[in-house]
């Protein structure tokens, strides 16, 4: 997105140094403006990047997260020893 300002309209001012100047000034504003646009439309799209990265590393928890669980289970189940220290599956010895 980009805007135009309409400079060349100061045809009413008759001092030509003031107006070479507003006009200068005028084309200098309407270039950053237009950067800070571009600007926010990259931000924008990095903002959608990150929250779709963070989406699929969220997902790739959970389902690590439900894979231990479901590990935990099929140990427990044939009575292997174990317990979870700082978030992670040791093997422990009987009767710990």
């Amino acid at each position: 997105m980009s805007i135009k300002l309409f400079t060349n309209e100061l045809s009413a001012v008759y001092d030509a140094p003031l107006r070479q100047m507003l006009l200068s000034n005028f084309e200098i504003i309407q270039n950053i403006v237009n950067e800070i646009l571009d600007n926010q439309t990259k931000i924008e799209r990095w903002q959608s990047d990150i929250k779709e990265t963070q989406t699929t590393v969220e997902s790739k928890i959970r389902i690590q997260d439900e894979n231990m669980h479901e590990l935990i289970n099929i140990l427990t189940k044939y009575d292997v020893p174990i317990q979870i220290v700082n978030g992670k599956v040791v093997e422990t010895e009987e009767g710990e």
